[in-house]
């Protein structure tokens, strides 16, 4: 185009067209020399761009599983991707090709190494070497929340999240508690219980010894006259381990230090002279006893495995009447909650040092804490905290401010329970209460997982009293059950709607979902004794009955004829069949279920069960029996009035 106007207008004006011609060419050509080499330059230095090499934390995007890219995503042309070197604060693009043999064999190398460092999940790998060309791939990493969506997240060497086929969470670690402080497993229970908690799908325990571990030193004063010896808890521990269940101590760090507070050479070191609940975190004496708790428990347990230490920390109820720790307060702008982040965080500081683990914690006591005072304290560095909650359901009681409070911290726990929560005094059997706290932690994961970088796995509580000084609720053998259905819930992360495969093949059995109900011939430890407990459960609902509701009982053997021996002969006989027909069953249930439990529980634990829970029933049908029997020993009986007045009687003692 150029040419042809040049040589019409040479020819037009001027009339010679060879000369002109000419030089319209050399001006044409030095044009297109100067448009080429510079074309030429950029082209290169885009190319020298893309290869040069890369910042070594740099992940290598692996293909993204469950979604498809359409061609023109993942085919762009290089020129559409302006790389700014000096400002772009994320990672050059990473190009791939397939037909490079020698990066896909450095891929295979670096994907061993990664099988290899499963150990590591944040392990970051050099990027793989990538060819520049007019086929290469240039797939820039997505992002999620910040992180590249190709960076591979994993708990114990499996990829997280876990979804169930329905999106629901599943929690990938499910922690059994064992509550030592409150019927105690004899030594040699520990395997078989371990092997059904393996068998029901928890991953690990978490082992709460108080006053049955072997403490030496000052401690050894407060220890439990049943204390397991150091060579039991080594073989309990490596039990444990030999069932792939990783092991997790408790030790309670600030409140439920009834065991040691209670006895008088610690009684000095309580917040409270009242009160044996919570220590004196103010005292330099105090602080020593905690450490000399965590180290002891810690230097055992590192033997076979300390990937966690709890260090409980919940339910201070009362905190500042020492001088100390009140002084300590004035000192953090009278601010309770100051001192209590101090502490924990201390705590937890000397975990860390000493054992270089992983501390867990109750979320209760900081969950409410300000974001500024939690980071000046390096809570969220230094713990992870496990919220709580043993409501059926937890949008009542759980609201999600907690869990928006928990935010500052990126690794989360929760827990449920499934035994010791249903009441300080259920002994028997109520598996729907877990089940359905269960379902409803089922839902809260579910809703809540994306928040956090991860959700680590769930602690299922087992308690086995609400704390040192109260009675004790259920056992082990009663609470099986509902573990077992509890664990199916979870990992099939849905109601299971009464029905509960897992659970009937692990124990052999379908469980009764009725509240005191049971089934015959099931397969666990302790099976006899959860048959005995709901039985008994029966015969007492019936002989309550009898007691509040029978004319002739009530009527003719009151607690009133029983202390006089005074009562018509024809009742009587009609009444000591039916308390026969109640007794006979009760006796013969307390003898053999003093014998079962024994199989498992140390003597002293059988005694307080029975004296908490059957006694009273025992004692009232043995007392009445002997009463009917001396009023039927009686012919005759004396006049009215026979009943000294209370007043009459202080007198006449008083006389004596």
């Amino acid at each position: 185009m150029v040419l042809r106007l040049c040589g019409h207008r040479f020819r037009f004006g001027f009339g010679r067209r060879s000369v002109c011609t000419d030089m319209c060419y050399l001006v044409v050509c030095a044009c297109l020399f100067f448009i080429g080499t510079i074309g030429f330059t950029n082209t290169f230095s885009d190319a020298k761009a893309i290869g040069m090499g890369m910042p070594e934390k740099v992940f290598p995007q692996p293909p993204i599983q469950g979604e498809e890219r359409s061609a023109e995503e993942l085919r762009r042309p290089a020129e559409e991707k302006a790389i700014n070197l000096v400002e772009a604060p994320r990672p050059l693009p990473v190009v791939q090709d397939d037909r490079d043999d020698e990066r896909r064999d450095e891929e295979r190398r670096e994907q061993q190494q990664l099988q290899q460092g499963r150990q590591q999940p944040d392990r970051v790998l050099k990027p793989p070497k990538t060819p520049v060309g007019r086929d290469a791939e240039v797939v820039m990493p997505r992002m999620v929340q910040g992180q590249p969506l190709g960076r591979r997240k994993e708990i114990d060497g499996q990829p997280y999240p876990k979804l169930a086929a329905n999106g629901n969470f599943v929690p990938m670690r499910r922690i059994v508690h064992l509550d030592l402080k409150g019927a105690p497993y004899k030594p040699e229970i520990f395997p078989s219980v371990f092997m059904l908690l393996s068998r029901l799908g928890a991953t690990g325990v978490l082992i709460e010894w108080e006053d049955m571990f072997p403490y030496e030193g000052r401690l050894k004063s407060a220890v439990n006259g049943n204390a397991y010896t150091m060579k039991e808890v080594e073989s309990i521990l490596s039990s444990a381990a030999q069932h792939r269940l990783a092991i997790v101590p408790l030790v309670q760090t600030f409140a439920h230090l009834e065991w040691i507070l209670k006895v008088e050479e610690f009684a000095h070191l309580r917040d409270d002279p009242a009160l044996p609940q919570v220590i004196c975190v103010g005292k330099p004496e105090a602080w020593e006893v905690l450490k000399d708790m965590i180290d002891q428990v810690g230097r055992v347990h590192a033997k076979f495995g300390l990937p966690f230490y709890h260090i409980g920390a919940d339910e201070i109820f009362n905190m500042g009447t020492c001088n100390e720790t009140a002084s300590l307060i004035a000192s953090m702008m009278h601010s309770k909650d100051r001192v209590t982040l101090f502490h924990i965080g201390r705590t937890a500081q000397h975990v860390k040092d000493t054992f270089n683990t992983t501390v867990l914690a109750w979320h209760d006591m900081f969950a409410h804490a300000m974001p500024v005072d939690l980071e000046k304290f390096k809570l969220p560095a230094l713990l992870e905290p496990v919220l709580w909650s043993y409501a059926e359901d937890l949008d009542v009681y759980l609201s999600p401010s907690t869990w928006e409070a928990l935010r500052p911290f990126p690794r989360v726990w929760g827990s449920s329970a499934w035994k010791g929560a249903d009441g300080p005094h259920r002994f028997h059997s109520n598996p729907m209460h877990y089940v359905r706290n269960h379902e409803s932690w089922v839902t809260q994961f579910s809703r809540v997982w994306k928040d956090f970088d991860y959700v680590q796995g769930l602690i299922m509580s087992g308690w086995s009293r609400y704390d040192h000084l109260a009675i004790l609720a259920e056992t082990l053998p009663v609470g099986i059950p509902s573990l077992a259905m509890s664990m199916e819930t979870m990992m099939e992360a849905r109601p299971m709607n009464g029905r509960y495969p897992a659970t009937k093949e692990a124990l052999q059995c379908s469980p009764s979902t009725e509240s005191g109900g049971y089934v015959y011939g099931c397969s666990f430890p302790g099976r006899k004794i959860y048959e005995m407990v709901n039985e008994f459960v029966s015969l007492k609902k019936a002989l309550d009955k009898y007691r509040l509701e029978d004319f002739e009982v009530n009527g003719w053997l009151s607690s009133h004829a029983e202390k006089y021996a005074v009562s018509s002969a024809m009742y009587i006989n009609k009444i000591l069949p039916f308390i026969e027909y109640h007794a006979t069953p009760l006796e013969r249930l307390y003898k053999d279920l003093r014998v079962e439990m024994e199989k498992i529980f140390f003597p002293d634990a059988v005694t307080e069960f029975l004296e908490t829970y059957v006694n009273d029933d025992i004692n009232w049908v043995r007392r009445k029996t002997a009463a009917g029997r001396k009023i039927l020993a009686r012919k005759t009986f004396p006049r009215r009035p026979y009943v000294v007045p209370k007043e009459t009687e202080e007198e006449e003692k008083g006389g004596e």
